[in-house]
């Protein structure tokens, strides 16, 4: 009986020494987590480097538009070629078998993919762009050579060779920036910004990639009777032979050089340690290419005369499309119940169209060159209000979705802690009944102290 009474009396006093040791735990934790706070400065980076694309956007428009210059030299060499080639080049390098694979069995996504961009998202933007008020105050009616456009639905206006007699509405800008709007409206999703906005919302990469492939091509064939049904242009005339060789070389064979560098064995951990770089890089080559464009239109006076009015003007009817497009696309992409990944790949692409291939359309057209700066002043404008819009709103999709994530992951670490906790609860119960069927449990009211005695 004293041995018992001497072993129960050494277990209650482990116990109030693991009690005793648990509270000096949870007392000391506060001062750890108080010296393992992370650095002002590591946060400041962080949010600059999740930031990084809107950042470098503004910078290089307020740059090209203030000093013109180097974005002018810049642009007489091939700089935009180089550019795209080392996007779809770190495509190739960050691309995955695995996701490939994906892409190919997500052909609900790929179809929904597809229509709307080549399809869906055209005819919304070209049509509606087309019935804006742009009202004819000033018309050269001497000039004989002057380019008449007849868009459906919109107001008939020329425009001068000479350029001194740009027509102007008082608050949308001169029929121009309407022209300018359609084709950016018509055209297929971006070459590479859709990719990089894609991966930074945590999407479906290799599903941005193909569409990005795909669309661009095909685009080729549906781009010219789109722009002369809705805007109604005549003797437009594109080269498919040499815009798809373009595409072939400087999107597929960058994809597939960078997809085969993967399969170097030293390279493959030279991506995973430099991957922030090599994204730093990449977005660096992004902002680089509308710069090109800003400076270009800078330099041949293109701002001059322009209200600011005009400009948000514009800005506020490409934000408005934008929007339409991503409440037009997502209802169908939770009917035909995509997984997450895709669906973020189906409506970043399809919600955004191609600067690039939209500069390039306007450059087939007979305008000046005086014109055709102002002709892609809208492009640029809505181009990069949507990319500055889209990159805090995929940060934004991206942190929403850690943090529900986070959040799942914890109330399942925090059940299965509370069926830990229930089980051994259980187990402590039990233990008393598997004692000896010769002995006898006396609890004593009085002193409260307990008392194991053999029958």
């Amino acid at each position: 009986m004293m041995t018992l009474t001497t072993d129960v009396a050494s277990e209650q006093w482990n116990i109030s020494s693991m009690a005793v040791a648990n509270l000096q735990e949870n007392e000391d934790s506060p001062t750890e987590t108080t010296e393992q706070r992370t650095p002002l400065w590591r946060k400041a980076k962080a949010v600059v480097f999740k930031n990084l694309m809107p950042i470098c956007l503004l910078f290089f428009v307020i740059f090209g538009i203030v000093l013109p210059e180097p974005g002018v030299f810049f642009s007489e060499l091939p700089t935009h070629y180089v550019c795209v080639v080392g996007l779809f080049f770190h495509s190739g390098l960050k691309l995955k078998t695995g996701e490939v694979k994906q892409a190919l069995r997500s052909f609900k996504a790929l179809f929904w993919g597809i229509i709307c961009i080549l399809l869906i998202t055209p005819i919304i933007g070209g049509q509606l762009t087309g019935l804006l008020p742009y009202t004819v105050t000033k018309e050269d009616h001497g000039s004989q050579n002057g380019f008449h456009v007849n868009g459906d639905n919109s107001t008939n206006r020329s425009t001068s060779s000479s350029g001194d007699h740009l027509e102007r509405s008082s608050i949308l800008g001169p029929p121009l920036f309407q022209t300018g709007m359609q084709i950016y409206f018509i055209v297929p999703c971006t070459i590479s910004a859709g990719v990089i906005l894609t991966a930074q919302a945590g999407g479906a990469v290799a599903l941005s990639v193909m569409l990005t492939v795909f669309c661009n091509l095909a685009a080729v064939f549906t781009v010219p009777p789109l722009l002369s049904w809705i805007i109604a242009f005549e003797n437009v005339k594109l080269d498919p032979v040499q815009l798809l060789i373009k595409l072939i070389l400087t999107v597929l064979l960058p994809l597939l050089v960078g997809k085969a560098l993967r399969y170097v064995p030293r390279v493959k951990p030279c991506i995973t340690k430099f991957s922030d770089t090599l994204k730093v890089i990449s977005i660096i080559l992004l902002t680089m290419i509308p710069w090109l464009k800003v400076s270009q239109a800078s330099a041949q006076k293109a701002f001059s005369g322009i209200s600011i009015g005009s400009i948000f003007a514009v800005l506020g009817w490409g934000l408005a499309i934008h929007v339409l497009y991503i409440i037009v696309i997502l209802p169908p992409c939770f009917i035909l119940k995509l997984e997450k990944p895709a669906l973020k790949s189906v409506v970043i692409m399809a919600s955004q169209k191609s600067l690039a291939v939209a500069v390039t359309i306007s450059g087939y057209l007979p305008f000046t060159q005086a014109e055709q700066g102002l002709l892609s002043l809208p492009l640029i404008v809505i181009h990069l209000g949507i990319l500055v819009s889209d990159s805090v709103w995929a940060s934004w999709w991206f942190s929403c979705d850690a943090k529900k994530e986070k959040a799942a992951a914890t109330d399942r670490k925090s059940n299965i802690n509370g069926d830990l906790i229930t089980s051994q609860h259980c187990e402590n119960e039990l233990q008393p009944l598997a004692c000896d069927d010769n002995e006898t449990l006396h609890v004593s009211d009085d002193n409260e102290a307990l008392h194991v005695s053999a029958v």
